[in-house]
């Protein structure tokens, strides 16, 4: 049996002290398309949460065990299989990070992710 594929192909990778910018491929084949919607799949948001929590722990060394709120969530436009979409990442300060993913098809989620001093 084949292992699900549960995050997106990273082809580009910039980083500088306080920032970083994933440039990504969502595969067609990832696991959360499955049921979410058979017709026309699109990428839940909680999973694009989630890919944020695993960047910045990988990146930043942040822990996820840490987390402790999201402000100013907003889901703007949907993502799709096989867009290719650029995750940045920014320190706002030692307890803060921002987050927004884009792409030609404009800015598809922002936020700011919280973690406990």
């Amino acid at each position: 049996m084949t292992e699900p594929v549960l995050f997106p192909q990273v082809t580009k990778v910039e980083k500088t002290e306080d920032s970083l910018v994933l440039q990504l491929i969502i595969p067609n084949e990832l696991h959360y398309f499955l049921g979410h919607f058979p017709q026309s799949p699109i990428l839940p948001g909680v999973v694009q949460v989630h890919w944020v929590l695993h960047y910045l722990a990988e990146h930043f060394g942040t822990k996820v065990s840490d987390y402790q709120s999201i402000d100013a969530l907003k889901f703007q436009v949907i993502i799709a299989p096989e867009y290719q979409v650029s995750l940045a990442l920014k320190k706002v300060n030692d307890t803060k990070y921002s987050f927004n993913y884009s792409s030609e098809h404009g800015t598809h989620s922002s936020g700011k992710v919280a973690f406990k001093s």
